[in-house]
Formats: C-alpha cells, sequence, structure tokens
C-alpha cells in the first residue's frame, strides 16, 4: 500500500513554496526596481567622470597634464596615461562593465567607441579617443560599487534558510496537537484508556482539546457502565439458570425424558454462553504484569488440551526457554482459547502449539491442518458472535466469542493475533507479544 504523504511534510512544503515564490518575486522586484537604476546611475557617473576626464586632460598645457595624472589617481584611485597602441579588448562578464560601456557609447562621438579591458592584477583598462590620442584609463575592481549579485545570493541563502525554519516551526505548530490527537485516539482503540489532552495553545486546539477529553470521559463511563450492567444481568440470569438446572436434575431422576435432557442441554449452553459474555467484558480489564515461564505455561496447556483430543498436541519451542515479564492470566486465556479453536475445527489432525523467540519479541503459534480460513475472513472471524458456518448446531457449536476474547485480551496488553492459512490446508494462528524482555 503506497505511504500517504503527511500532513506535517505537506505543511512545510506548502509554506515553504509560498515563502520561497514571495522572495523569488521580492528579490526579482528589488533587483528590477532598485539595483539595475543603482548600477546604470553609478555608471553613468563613472562615464560621465571618465569623459570629462579625458576632455581636461587634452585641453590642459603639456606641462600641467603630469599634475593633473597624479591628481587623478591620489584622489579618485584612477590612472591616466596616453597609449601608443590601441588596448585589446576582452569580454568582461560584469554586469557593471557592460553598463558602463552604454553608458560610454552614449557620451562618444560615433566612430570612437571605447575599449575595456583587464590585467591580471584585478584592474580594469578603458581606453577613449581624444582627438588623435588615444588615453588609457585603469582602476581597480574595488572601486566599483559593491556587487549587487553577491548581495542577492547573500540574501536569497538566508531566505530560504529563515524559510525552511520558518516552515518546520509552524508545520510543528500545526500538527503536533494533532500527533497528541491521534496518540490518545490509538489508547483509546487498544485498551479504552484515553490520555487527558492538555487544554491550552491557540483557541482551536484548546476546544477541540476539550470537546476530546469530554468525549473519552463519556466513552469510558459508558462503557464502565455496559461492563457493570453485563455483569449484573449475567450474575441475575445464572440465579434462576441453577434453579432450574437443579429442578431438571430432580425430574431427570424420576422421569426419564428425551426433552427433560435436551433442556438440560440448553441450559448448560445457556450457562456457558453468559460466562463467555463475562470473560469477553473483562477481557477489556489489563492485568498487572509479572515474571512468567512462557514454556511451562505452555506445556500446561498443552497438556490440558490433550486430554480432550487425545494424541493429537505437539509443542515445539526454540532452545532455550524463556521467561518474561507478561499478564500470565490473559495469556493462558489466550493461548487456550487457540487450542479450543483447533479442537473444534482441525478435524483429526495433529496440533503443534509453537513457541519462537526472535529480537526480544515471542510469537506463540497453534497450527491445524482442517479445512482453514479463507483470507476474506482475516478481521471478521475475530468479531464477536461471528461464525463461518452460520448453523450454530451443537455437533460444531461454539458461540462464536472465543477468537473475539482472545483479540480483546490481546489488544489491552498490547500484543497483536493474527492468522494465516497454510499450504495443503489448514491455519496457523499466531500470537505475538513485543518487547517482553524475554531471559533465557
Amino acid at each position: 500500500m503506497k505511504q500517504r504523504p503527511s500532513l506535517f511534510r505537506r505543511t512545510v512544503v506548502t509554506v515553504a513554496a509560498g515563502l520561497l515564490v514571495f522572495q523569488l518575486a521580492a528579490g526579482l522586484a528589488m533587483f528590477v526596481n532598485l539595483v539595475l537604476p543603482l548600477g546604470n546611475r553609478s555608471a553613468n557617473d563613472l562615464a560621465d567622470f571618465l569623459v570629462l576626464s579625458a576632455r581636461v586632460w587634452s585641453e590642459l598645457p603639456p606641462d600641467r597634464r603630469l599634475a593633473f595624472e597624479i591628481d587623478l589617481r591620489d584622489n579618485h584611485s584612477v590612472n591616466l596615461k596616453e597609449s601608443a597602441t590601441p588596448l585589446s579588448e576582452k569580454d568582461i562578464p560584469y554586469p557593471y562593465i557592460r553598463f558602463l560601456r552604454t553608458a560610454l557609447v552614449k557620451r562618444l562621438p560615433p566612430g570612437q567607441p571605447p575599449r575595456l579591458s583587464e590585467d591580471g592584477h584585478e584592474h580594469f583598462q578603458v581606453e577613449l579617443t581624444q582627438g588623435r590620442r588615444l588615453l588609457r584609463f585603469e582602476f581597480s575592481k574595488t572601486r566599483i560599487p559593491p556587487h549587487p549579485g553577491r548581495a542577492l545570493a547573500w540574501i536569497a541563502v538566508a531566505g530560504f534558510l529563515a524559510t525552511l525554519g520558518l516552515s518546520w516551526l509552524l508545520a510543528r505548530r500545526v500538527t503536533a496537537p494533532i500527533a497528541r490527537l491521534a496518540e490518545a485516539a490509538r489508547r483509546i482503540g487498544s485498551d479504552g484508556q484515553a490520555l487527558q489532552l492538555p487544554e491550552t495553545g491557540d483557541a482551536e486546539f484548546a476546544d477541540l482539546a476539550h470537546v476530546f477529553n469530554e468525549t473519552s470521559r463519556q466513552l469510558q463511563a459508558r462503557r464502565e457502565n455496559q461492563s457493570t450492567l453485563l455483569a449484573g444481568v449475567s450474575h441475575d440470569l445464572r440465579s434462576p439458570l441453577a434453579r432450574m438446572k437443579m429442578a431438571l436434575g430432580m425430574l431427570t431422576e424420576e422421569f426419564s425424558s428425551p426433552l427433560l435432557i435436551r433442556m438440560e442441554r440448553d441450559i448448560a449452553e445457556m450457562d456457558k454462553l453468559i460466562g463467555a459474555q463475562l470473560e469477553l467484558a473483562r477481557a477489556q480489564e489489563g492485568e498487572k504484569a509479572e515474571k512468567t515461564n512462557v514454556d511451562a505455561l505452555l506445556v500446561d496447556m498443552a497438556e490440558a488440551a490433550e486430554a480432550q483430543a487425545p494424541g493429537r498436541m505437539q509443542l515445539r519451542a526454540d532452545a532455550p526457554s524463556c521467561e518474561a515479564v507478561l499478564a500470565p492470566i490473559a495469556l493462558r486465556r489466550c493461548v487456550a482459547n487457540l487450542l479450543d479453536n483447533a479442537v473444534r475445527y482441525g478435524g483429526e489432525s495433529k496440533i503443534q502449539v509453537v513457541r519462537r523467540r526472535i529480537k526480544g519479541r515471542i510469537f506463540i503459534g497453534v497450527r491445524d491442518h482442517g479445512p482453514g480460513i479463507p483470507p476474506q475472513f482475516a478481521e471478521t472471524v475475530f468479531r464477536p458472535f461471528y461464525r463461518i458456518e452460520s448453523s450454530r448446531n451443537r455437533t460444531t457449536g461454539g458461540s462464536g466469542l472465543g477468537l473475539a476474547i482472545t483479540r480483546q485480551l490481546a489488544e489491552t496488553h498490547g500484543w497483536k493475533v493474527a492468522f494465516k492459512s497454510r499450504c495443503g490446508g489448514g491455519v496457523c494462528f499466531w500470537l505475538l507479544i513485543p518487547e517482553t524482555g524475554c531471559n533465557a
């Protein structure tokens, strides 16, 4: 089954995508409306300065040009000298240099384009034609205004990290109460006991926690009332049944009648059904765990079942034997119900009781070679009063509560029970007891 994406993941992705789109749009708007105009303005200012300096140099007397060059170098960090050979141009991958070239072209006469290049010493050269002279300006790359691309990159990285952090915090704030709610609901489904959620935080989550707590308390009260009512009704029914059974016993001593014998069997069946109902109600109550010799318990259960099905029981356990901290009475009831189910429906085949220990977990299996159970009944066989054979006659027997009691006992104590069809016919019921602290 394909795993669905979690709410936490979807919230993070959605919020992060929205914030990143906003960041890209804001960055683009800042670049178009702020960075580009500032870059063009700075390039225009530098172009005006270079063209004006070239004109001033050409108009000065030759004896004053050196002082002008020194002034440009000391006060403006620009070296100016007359060149004898034209400058060989290079493609300079700087957006600012492209802006400067465009600005210079606009300010120079037609037919006298500027030539720009760079050397290996972190300097740019700009050559202008002034009259018949070639004037070469040289300035360091540090004179160029701060790189807008680098600033945008820093902003993008910082914004991306801030977006991820904000998305994680927001998603965590949204999903944490839902995770607590799911855990509390899972507790209700497993053992009937719900965690009381803190009614704090945002108004919506506090109201949801309040409603959940009220609902769980009502469900707990109804379950307790139902158990009390069931126990009371069962007790009240058993008293007249006992008197009826005693009266029928006295009648059968004086009169022998098939009708009386049938009534006596019906009363016994009713008493057994009431006992199963009480056991199902008690299965919802947790039992205190204690150190238990699992193999010794299985030997006792197999010997007890051997009396009902002589010569059919086989016990297989991995060496060495183990002890585990678990609920012994609940385990005994579960194994007894599975054995009774195998004896009742497994035909005359051998019945195997298997105990395995894998990574601290105990697997107890009950195998038979009977007709088996179709896979489509994997869940329905554990429902109360459900039987694959609906006749309910006394030869096949059963009230349909054995597997339901086993499932309820397993869920109450954190165990799992399931079945698997066997090749060649039959079925194997497995009881999984996780994290038992099993010791050799």
